[in-house]
């Protein structure tokens, strides 16, 4: 293996993930010859390739399954998702994520009219009794340990469509206003979902603020609310009222 390619591996698997024009600047060469050498190390199974970077093969899929997820702090998950239930309306196309917080939510969906758009299959399962909602799975590949559907097939569906608000949530914010994940397969089908909602709901319990994680998300500013069970620190309190991101706890 080539000196270079050799010490990209390294980087990548001791830092988790890395940026092509970072990486460029770093060995003083081309975008298009990082480029090259990331094909080269995911065609050899090496590395996880993803758009703008790469990232260690160790780190690419370190989030808890659903099962993990939907035992922590299952009291304050259903007060918070009761919160962003008062703003589902007759008519709106909602899009959940496969969180266990979004599987909160959508079990306390009233049966009104409604559309919802979701990658899990807890969800679609909550709603599969509510006759009024229609449910649009994204399909995909199916993960068993995320009971969800992820990859291109997925996020193709979100490029297409307008949702008026979104529910989601994540492993972490800080202070700075970064949004974190565990691991690109949620970040990648997260950020679709962002990009074709109208306004934005974070649903995050307070075990997870000022925690942070492998991928970053994006950024508090996308926000129209961030429910909670209690009040953050004063610099979220003071990040969020800055940036007019509205906070309901």
């Amino acid at each position: 293996m080539p000196a270079r390619t050799s010490q990209i591996l390294q980087l990548v698997n001791s830092i988790g993930r890395v940026n092509v024009n970072e990486l460029a600047q770093q060995f003083n060469v081309s975008v298009e010859t990082i480029r090259r050498d990331l094909s080269a190390l995911d065609k050899k199974g090496l590395l996880h390739r993803t758009h703008g970077g790469a990232m260690s093969k160790q780190s690419k899929d370190i989030g808890r399954s659903f099962q993990a997820r939907q035992r922590l702090n299952s009291e304050a998950k259903r007060y918070i998702a009761q919160q962003a239930i008062d703003y589902v309306f007759e008519g709106a196309v909602i899009g959940l994520d496969a969180s266990s917080s979004s599987w909160h939510f959508a079990q306390q969906m009233p049966d009104i009219p409604c559309t919802v758009v979701t990658n899990s299959m807890h969800n679609i399962n909550a709603l599969v009794n509510k006759p009024n909602i229609k449910t649009i799975a994204t399909g995909g590949v199916y993960s068993a340990k995320y009971a969800a559907f992820y990859g291109p097939l997925s996020e193709q569906l979100l490029l297409r469509l307008h949702i008026d608000l979104c529910v989601f949530s994540c492993t972490g914010v800080d202070s700075n206003g970064a949004i974190w994940e565990s691991n690109e397969l949620n970040a990648s089908i997260k950020r679709k979902l962002l990009d074709a909602s109208g306004k934005k709901f974070l649903l995050l319990d307070s075990s997870k603020f000022e925690q942070k994680n492998l991928i970053k998300l994006g950024e508090l500013t996308q926000l129209d609310i961030l429910f909670s069970e209690k009040a953050p620190n004063l610099d979220l309190q003071n990040y969020c009222q800055e940036h007019q991101i509205h906070l309901s706890f």
